[in-house]
């Protein structure tokens, strides 16, 4: 069995928003929801993760939304079934930095209270991002 190198291409934000009018008062706790799902081409090899980022205030408001679309790459193209259990959490791992940055960044320009995200251990998104996984070119 050969082994299954990958490799981080490229990352692109395709979606962000942010309602300051949603943050205020009293009310300074976020609930942080992550969502992650995946894309994977057997032909070409290709994987595309899809990291969404949610904060909501007390009310199940969304105060900030960013989703994040990340490209990786095998090797060698190889089965859906085949991609190791180590992938999902290291690509997670990968790119949640990016997410994370891209958080403060915006939250300190719009000269409100920063967002800070901590670092946190997303390895319980694994089985999410590998239940929501879908092959689109079959070998």
């Amino acid at each position: 069995m050969n082994k299954a190198i990958f490799k981080f291409e490229d990352y692109q934000f395709s979606k962000i928003s942010l309602d300051t009018n949603k943050i205020g008062g009293t009310d300074k706790n976020l609930s942080l929801d992550f969502n992650v799902s995946g894309e994977y081409d057997e032909t070409k090899g290709k994987f595309i993760l899809k990291f969404d980022f949610d904060a909501q205030n007390s009310q199940n408001e969304s105060v900030i939304f960013v989703s994040c679309r990340s490209t990786f790459s095998f090797e060698n193209p190889i089965a859906i079934e085949d991609i190791p259990d180590f992938f999902y959490p290291n690509s997670i791992a990968i790119i949640f930095p990016y997410v994370r940055a891209m958080v403060s960044t915006l939250t300190l320009q719009a000269n409100i209270q920063p967002i800070i995200l901590p670092t946190i251990n997303l390895l319980f998104l694994k089985d999410n991002l590998k239940g929501n996984t879908t092959c689109t070119n079959k070998q």
